[in-house]
Protein backbone atom coordinates (compact mmCIF):
# COMPACT_ATOMS: atom_id res chain seq x y z
CA UNK A 1 0.00 0.00 0.00
CA UNK A 2 1.09 3.57 -0.80
CA UNK A 3 2.38 5.16 1.77
CA UNK A 4 -0.35 8.14 1.36
CA UNK A 5 -3.02 5.52 1.66
CA UNK A 6 -1.72 3.84 4.65
CA UNK A 7 -1.30 7.23 6.50
CA UNK A 8 -4.58 8.43 5.70
CA UNK A 9 -6.11 5.21 6.65
CA UNK A 10 -4.78 5.48 10.01
CA UNK A 11 -5.28 9.07 10.55
CA UNK A 12 -9.05 8.68 9.77
CA UNK A 13 -9.23 5.99 12.61
CA UNK A 14 -10.36 6.29 15.74
CA UNK A 15 -8.32 2.87 17.32
CA UNK A 16 -6.14 0.18 15.42
CA UNK A 17 -6.89 -3.16 17.22
CA UNK A 18 -3.96 -4.56 18.88
CA UNK A 19 -3.29 -7.07 16.33
CA UNK A 20 -2.51 -3.87 13.54
CA UNK A 21 0.61 -3.10 15.47
CA UNK A 22 4.01 -2.43 14.43
CA UNK A 23 6.34 -4.19 16.97
CA UNK A 24 8.40 -1.11 18.28
CA UNK A 25 12.64 -1.81 18.89
CA UNK A 26 12.91 -3.68 21.93
CA UNK A 27 15.81 -3.03 25.04
CA UNK A 28 18.36 -5.33 25.56
CA UNK A 29 18.09 -6.77 28.73
CA UNK A 30 20.05 -5.26 31.46
CA UNK A 31 21.01 -6.09 34.79
CA UNK A 32 19.26 -3.94 37.00
CA UNK A 33 16.82 -1.19 35.52
CA UNK A 34 14.42 -0.39 38.36
CA UNK A 35 14.43 2.86 39.69
CA UNK A 36 13.49 4.39 43.29
CA UNK A 37 10.00 5.62 43.86
CA UNK A 38 9.72 9.25 45.99
CA UNK A 39 10.35 8.78 49.56
CA UNK A 40 6.78 8.98 51.28
CA UNK A 41 5.76 7.86 55.14
CA UNK A 42 5.46 4.41 55.28
CA UNK A 43 2.50 5.44 56.90
CA UNK A 44 1.18 7.25 54.47
CA UNK A 45 -1.56 5.72 51.36
CA UNK A 46 -1.30 9.22 49.67
CA UNK A 47 -1.06 9.12 45.51
CA UNK A 48 1.94 10.92 43.75
CA UNK A 49 1.13 11.75 40.39
CA UNK A 50 4.61 11.43 38.24
CA UNK A 51 4.84 14.47 35.51
CA UNK A 52 7.77 13.26 33.48
CA UNK A 53 8.79 17.40 32.33
CA UNK A 54 9.17 20.06 33.96
CA UNK A 55 6.88 22.14 36.08
CA UNK A 56 5.00 24.91 34.38
CA UNK A 57 4.28 22.75 30.60
CA UNK A 58 1.01 21.61 29.87
CA UNK A 59 1.28 18.62 31.68
CA UNK A 60 1.55 19.97 34.75
CA UNK A 61 -0.94 22.69 34.51
CA UNK A 62 -3.86 20.40 33.06
CA UNK A 63 -2.57 17.78 36.55
CA UNK A 64 -3.18 20.43 39.18
CA UNK A 65 -6.59 21.34 38.94
CA UNK A 66 -7.14 17.52 38.36
CA UNK A 67 -5.23 16.79 41.62
CA UNK A 68 -7.50 19.54 43.58
CA UNK A 69 -10.49 17.89 42.37
CA UNK A 70 -9.96 14.64 42.55
CA UNK A 71 -8.81 14.83 46.17
CA UNK A 72 -12.60 14.70 48.27
CA UNK A 73 -12.46 11.36 46.89
CA UNK A 74 -9.15 9.90 46.71
CA UNK A 75 -7.39 12.04 49.22
CA UNK A 76 -3.91 13.73 49.49
CA UNK A 77 -2.51 13.55 45.93
CA UNK A 78 1.34 14.82 45.53
CA UNK A 79 2.81 15.95 42.25
CA UNK A 80 6.56 14.83 41.33
CA UNK A 81 8.38 16.49 38.78
CA UNK A 82 10.74 14.04 36.96
CA UNK A 83 12.46 15.72 33.71
CA UNK A 84 14.40 14.30 31.48
CA UNK A 85 15.09 12.03 28.84
CA UNK A 86 12.73 13.13 26.51
CA UNK A 87 9.63 11.82 29.26
CA UNK A 88 11.24 8.47 29.70
CA UNK A 89 13.04 8.81 33.15
CA UNK A 90 9.53 9.69 35.11
CA UNK A 91 7.55 7.20 32.66
CA UNK A 92 10.25 4.24 33.82
CA UNK A 93 9.35 4.79 37.47
CA UNK A 94 5.52 4.34 37.42
CA UNK A 95 6.34 1.72 34.61
CA UNK A 96 8.50 -0.56 37.48
CA UNK A 97 6.45 0.07 40.37
CA UNK A 98 3.52 -1.69 42.16
CA UNK A 99 0.23 -0.93 43.35
CA UNK A 100 1.66 -0.48 46.52
CA UNK A 101 3.75 1.96 44.94
CA UNK A 102 0.93 4.31 44.67
CA UNK A 103 2.25 5.79 41.92
CA UNK A 104 0.49 7.68 38.38
CA UNK A 105 1.82 8.92 35.57
CA UNK A 106 0.40 11.81 33.70
CA UNK A 107 1.85 10.54 30.32
CA UNK A 108 1.38 12.14 26.53
CA UNK A 109 2.18 10.83 22.93
CA UNK A 110 5.43 11.69 23.15
CA UNK A 111 5.93 9.16 26.42
CA UNK A 112 3.57 6.22 24.83
CA UNK A 113 3.34 6.45 20.88
CA UNK A 114 6.50 8.46 20.06
CA UNK A 115 9.56 8.00 21.90
CA UNK A 116 9.64 3.89 21.80
CA UNK A 117 9.95 4.37 18.02
CA UNK A 118 13.11 6.52 18.61
CA UNK A 119 14.42 5.39 21.87
CA UNK A 120 15.51 1.51 21.24
CA UNK A 121 17.13 1.82 25.29
CA UNK A 122 13.92 3.55 26.53
CA UNK A 123 13.84 0.93 29.44
CA UNK A 124 9.74 0.70 29.09
CA UNK A 125 7.09 -1.04 26.81
CA UNK A 126 4.35 1.56 26.49
CA UNK A 127 1.55 -0.97 26.26
CA UNK A 128 2.37 -4.17 28.64
CA UNK A 129 3.85 -1.78 31.38
CA UNK A 130 1.18 0.40 32.12
CA UNK A 131 -2.54 0.18 32.97
CA UNK A 132 -4.37 3.37 31.06
CA UNK A 133 -7.10 4.92 33.40
CA UNK A 134 -8.21 8.31 31.69
CA UNK A 135 -7.49 9.70 28.22
CA UNK A 136 -7.68 13.41 30.08
CA UNK A 137 -7.82 15.96 26.22
CA UNK A 138 -6.09 16.51 23.35
CA UNK A 139 -4.13 19.28 22.42
CA UNK A 140 -4.13 20.72 19.06
CA UNK A 141 -1.61 21.66 16.78
CA UNK A 142 -1.86 25.03 14.79
CA UNK A 143 -0.24 25.65 11.28
CA UNK A 144 1.14 29.16 10.96
CA UNK A 145 3.00 31.56 9.21
CA UNK A 146 3.88 35.59 9.59
CA UNK A 147 1.37 37.40 9.00
CA UNK A 148 3.37 39.88 6.53
CA UNK A 149 4.60 36.99 4.64
CA UNK A 150 1.11 35.44 4.49
CA UNK A 151 -0.05 38.50 2.99
CA UNK A 152 3.13 39.02 0.39
CA UNK A 153 2.52 35.25 -0.82
CA UNK A 154 -1.08 35.72 -0.69
CA UNK A 155 -1.89 32.77 1.29
CA UNK A 156 -4.77 33.01 4.17
CA UNK A 157 -5.87 29.03 3.72
CA UNK A 158 -4.34 25.95 3.79
CA UNK A 159 -5.84 25.52 0.15
CA UNK A 160 -3.49 28.58 -0.83
CA UNK A 161 -0.61 27.17 0.85
CA UNK A 162 -0.62 23.75 -1.20
CA UNK A 163 -1.40 26.10 -4.61
CA UNK A 164 1.61 27.80 -3.86
CA UNK A 165 3.45 24.85 -3.35
CA UNK A 166 2.72 23.04 -6.04
CA UNK A 167 3.46 26.14 -8.32
CA UNK A 168 6.60 27.01 -6.56
CA UNK A 169 7.41 23.51 -6.03
CA UNK A 170 10.53 25.14 -3.75
CA UNK A 171 10.27 23.41 0.00
CA UNK A 172 9.45 26.27 2.53
CA UNK A 173 11.12 26.42 5.94
CA UNK A 174 9.11 24.17 8.52
CA UNK A 175 10.69 25.00 12.41
CA UNK A 176 10.04 22.42 14.56
CA UNK A 177 10.80 21.68 18.21
CA UNK A 178 13.07 19.01 17.62
CA UNK A 179 13.68 15.71 15.58
CA UNK A 180 10.74 13.68 16.97
CA UNK A 181 8.75 16.58 18.21
CA UNK A 182 4.94 17.05 17.17
CA UNK A 183 5.54 19.87 15.30
CA UNK A 184 7.96 17.82 13.02
CA UNK A 185 5.75 15.21 12.91
CA UNK A 186 3.05 17.10 11.67
CA UNK A 187 5.39 18.34 9.17
CA UNK A 188 6.34 15.10 7.67
CA UNK A 189 2.66 13.70 7.59
CA UNK A 190 1.77 16.88 6.16
CA UNK A 191 4.56 15.91 2.99
CA UNK A 192 3.48 12.48 2.51
CA UNK A 193 -0.09 13.32 2.49
CA UNK A 194 0.17 15.92 -0.35
CA UNK A 195 3.55 15.32 -1.50
CA UNK A 196 4.20 18.79 -1.25
CA UNK A 197 8.10 19.47 -0.31
CA UNK A 198 8.84 21.23 3.37
CA UNK A 199 12.34 21.76 4.55
CA UNK A 200 12.72 20.68 8.34
CA UNK A 201 14.60 23.12 10.82
CA UNK A 202 14.93 21.40 14.10
CA UNK A 203 15.07 23.76 17.65
CA UNK A 204 15.98 23.11 20.34
CA UNK A 205 12.26 23.25 21.91
CA UNK A 206 8.83 24.80 20.99
CA UNK A 207 9.85 28.46 21.79
CA UNK A 208 13.04 28.54 19.58
CA UNK A 209 11.19 27.18 16.90
CA UNK A 210 8.23 30.14 17.50
CA UNK A 211 11.01 32.31 17.97
CA UNK A 212 12.99 31.56 14.70
CA UNK A 213 9.13 31.48 12.79
CA UNK A 214 8.80 35.34 14.06
CA UNK A 215 12.28 36.66 13.16
CA UNK A 216 12.17 35.31 10.00
CA UNK A 217 14.21 32.16 10.00
CA UNK A 218 11.29 30.18 9.02
CA UNK A 219 8.58 30.23 7.06
CA UNK A 220 5.76 27.56 8.66
CA UNK A 221 5.49 26.36 11.95
CA UNK A 222 3.32 23.75 13.19
CA UNK A 223 2.56 24.84 16.88
CA UNK A 224 0.81 24.18 19.60
CA UNK A 225 -2.59 26.41 20.19
CA UNK A 226 -1.31 27.39 23.67
CA UNK A 227 1.92 28.70 22.35
CA UNK A 228 0.76 30.13 19.17
CA UNK A 229 -2.83 31.67 20.09
CA UNK A 230 -1.49 34.97 21.54
CA UNK A 231 0.43 35.36 18.64
CA UNK A 232 -2.57 35.08 16.32
CA UNK A 233 -4.76 37.53 18.39
CA UNK A 234 -2.23 40.27 18.07
CA UNK A 235 -1.82 39.44 14.38
CA UNK A 236 1.78 38.31 14.34
CA UNK A 237 0.79 35.25 12.83
CA UNK A 238 -1.84 33.50 10.22
CA UNK A 239 -3.39 30.49 11.00
CA UNK A 240 -3.65 28.70 8.41
CA UNK A 241 -5.60 25.42 9.85
CA UNK A 242 -5.57 23.13 12.81
CA UNK A 243 -4.07 19.47 13.09
CA UNK A 244 -7.26 18.02 14.75
CA UNK A 245 -10.50 16.50 12.40
CA UNK A 246 -12.86 18.79 14.38
CA UNK A 247 -12.25 22.81 14.21
CA UNK A 248 -11.19 24.09 18.20
CA UNK A 249 -13.24 26.77 20.35
CA UNK A 250 -10.79 29.04 20.25
CA UNK A 251 -10.33 29.28 17.13
CA UNK A 252 -13.86 28.40 14.92
CA UNK A 253 -13.35 30.46 12.21
CA UNK A 254 -9.61 28.05 11.24
CA UNK A 255 -10.54 25.25 10.01
CA UNK A 256 -9.23 21.26 10.03
CA UNK A 257 -6.57 20.69 7.33
CA UNK A 258 -8.17 17.51 7.17
CA UNK A 259 -10.77 19.50 4.96
CA UNK A 260 -7.90 20.05 2.16
CA UNK A 261 -5.37 17.12 3.43
CA UNK A 262 -7.38 14.00 3.71
CA UNK A 263 -6.24 11.55 6.44
CA UNK A 264 -4.53 14.40 8.24
CA UNK A 265 -4.54 13.95 12.20
CA UNK A 266 -2.54 14.64 14.67
CA UNK A 267 -2.41 15.95 18.09
CA UNK A 268 -0.42 15.78 21.15
CA UNK A 269 -2.40 14.18 24.34
CA UNK A 270 -2.52 13.97 28.21
CA UNK A 271 -3.34 10.42 29.85
CA UNK A 272 -3.30 9.27 33.31
CA UNK A 273 -1.64 5.32 33.92
CA UNK A 274 -0.92 3.50 36.38
CA UNK A 275 1.54 0.57 36.91
CA UNK A 276 0.47 -2.48 35.21
CA UNK A 277 0.13 -3.99 38.38
CA UNK A 278 -2.85 -2.54 39.61
CA UNK A 279 -5.94 -5.01 40.29
CA UNK A 280 -8.97 -3.80 37.89
CA UNK A 281 -11.43 -2.82 40.80
CA UNK A 282 -8.37 -0.07 41.93
CA UNK A 283 -7.82 1.25 38.70
CA UNK A 284 -11.64 1.15 37.97
CA UNK A 285 -12.37 3.24 41.41
CA UNK A 286 -9.56 6.11 40.36
CA UNK A 287 -10.67 6.11 36.27
CA UNK A 288 -14.12 7.18 37.97
CA UNK A 289 -13.21 9.54 40.91
CA UNK A 290 -10.58 11.33 37.92
CA UNK A 291 -13.39 11.19 35.16
CA UNK A 292 -15.59 13.50 37.27
CA UNK A 293 -13.14 15.43 38.24
CA UNK A 294 -12.48 16.38 34.70
CA UNK A 295 -15.92 17.31 34.29
CA UNK A 296 -15.71 19.84 36.97
CA UNK A 297 -15.29 23.36 36.13
CA UNK A 298 -12.10 24.55 37.52
CA UNK A 299 -10.64 21.92 35.15
CA UNK A 300 -12.97 22.22 32.26
CA UNK A 301 -12.04 26.29 32.61
CA UNK A 302 -7.96 25.71 32.92
CA UNK A 303 -8.86 23.29 29.43
CA UNK A 304 -10.76 25.42 27.55
CA UNK A 305 -8.30 28.75 28.47
CA UNK A 306 -5.21 26.40 27.01
CA UNK A 307 -7.01 25.72 23.49
CA UNK A 308 -7.31 21.89 24.61
CA UNK A 309 -10.20 20.04 23.82
CA UNK A 310 -11.35 17.66 26.95
CA UNK A 311 -11.39 13.75 26.42
CA UNK A 312 -12.98 11.12 28.60
CA UNK A 313 -12.02 8.03 27.63
CA UNK A 314 -11.56 5.18 30.13
CA UNK A 315 -10.11 2.04 30.74
CA UNK A 316 -10.60 -0.04 27.78
CA UNK A 317 -11.52 2.20 25.54
CA UNK A 318 -8.11 4.50 26.54
CA UNK A 319 -6.22 1.24 25.73
CA UNK A 320 -7.72 0.84 22.48
CA UNK A 321 -6.84 4.73 21.81
CA UNK A 322 -3.11 4.45 22.45
CA UNK A 323 -2.86 1.10 20.84
CA UNK A 324 -4.00 3.21 17.77
CA UNK A 325 -1.84 5.87 18.65
CA UNK A 326 1.37 3.47 19.06
CA UNK A 327 0.62 2.14 15.27
CA UNK A 328 0.22 5.24 13.64
CA UNK A 329 3.35 7.13 14.85
CA UNK A 330 4.97 4.02 14.37
CA UNK A 331 4.31 3.83 10.59
CA UNK A 332 4.83 7.37 10.32
CA UNK A 333 8.56 7.26 12.00
CA UNK A 334 9.32 4.70 9.98
CA UNK A 335 8.05 5.86 6.49
CA UNK A 336 9.37 9.01 6.63
CA UNK A 337 12.68 7.25 8.33
CA UNK A 338 13.33 9.35 11.18
CA UNK A 339 16.42 8.86 12.70
CA UNK A 340 16.51 7.11 16.04
CA UNK A 341 17.42 9.79 19.32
Amino acid sequence: MARRSLLAALAALPWLPASAQPQPPQPPPTASTALTAPARDAKSDALTLIVPYAAGGPLDRTARPLVEASSAKLGAIHILYVPGEGGAKGSNMVAQATAQDRLLLMGAAATHAVLPWLQPQLGYDPLRDFQPLVLVARMPNVLVMRSDLARQWRIRTALDLQRFLAKHRQPLRYASGGPGSSGHLSGEMYQMLTRLPLLHLPFGGTQPALSALLDGSADLLFDSLASSLPHIRAGRLQALAVTTLERVPLLPEVPSLNDTVPGFNLANWFGLFAPAGWPADLAQRHAAVFSKAMRSSPVQETLTAMGVLPEDLQLQEFARFVRSEHSKYGLLVQAARIRQL
